[in-house]
């Protein structure tokens, strides 16, 4: 009988032992199916990117000749200075040009250091002190957009109530944008035509 019982016994620890192997088998098997479905989801995300990425770029490679065409316009604006000469006047009265114009009160303003962008230069104009009503500020800021011969950008704006009721101040930094190279000499207006040398008698 007991050597019955320790087949019995050895008999249920096996069904055991295989269920168990089963469940960690089975267990295993799953986590490795889940591993494998988040890693396609991920592959899957990656490749959507991806084409968007392509399509994208494939767009504005296409809309190569229209990109070309509006930086030519944008160039054509940008004035242009010899080498080496300083432009800080240049712009600082521009500025102060188009302030006064507008009815904007600028008493603290430097220009800063010229920086190269590609073939582009920047010169940074810091305006520490300014003051106007909204109506002039909103005209100055429309003026520098749609300056003639001349590229403005307004990178920050500090705006603050003023001790002048109704007015508003503050500061900021506009950037103004040109090129270098050689520039033609302006040729001198044509005199004009001689007055008729015949002298009119004088009336008595």
């Amino acid at each position: 009988m007991a050597f019955g019982a320790s087949m019995k016994d050895k008999a249920v620890l096996a069904i055991v032992g295989m269920t168990m192997l089963y469940a960690v088998g089975g267990f295993l098997w799953f986590k490795a199916l889940a591993d494998k479905a988040s890693d396609w989801n991920r592959s899957q995300r990656k490749y959507a990117e991806a084409v968007k990425t392509y399509q994208r770029e494939r767009a504005l490679i296409a809309r190569k000749a229209y990109w070309n065409d509006a930086y030519e316009e944008e160039r054509e604006k940008m004035p242009m200075f010899p080498e080496g000469e300083n432009v800080g006047t240049h712009w600082l009265g521009r500025m102060d040009s188009i302030a006064s114009e507008n009815h904007i009160s600028i008493s603290s303003r430097q220009s800063g250091k010229e920086v190269e962008v590609g073939d582009v230069y920047e010169l940074p104009v810091e305006v520490k002190s300014w003051e106007a009503g909204l109506e002039p500020l909103v005209n100055f800021l429309f003026a520098l957009e749609h300056a003639d011969e001349a590229m403005f950008d307004i990178r920050a704006i500090d705006i603050r109530p003023s001790s002048h009721k109704g007015f508003l101040k503050g500061q900021f930094t506009l950037t103004c944008a040109y090129m270098r190279g050689d520039v033609e000499e302006k040729t001198e207006e044509e005199d004009k035509p001689a007055v008729d040398s015949v002298k009119k008698e004088k009336k008595k």
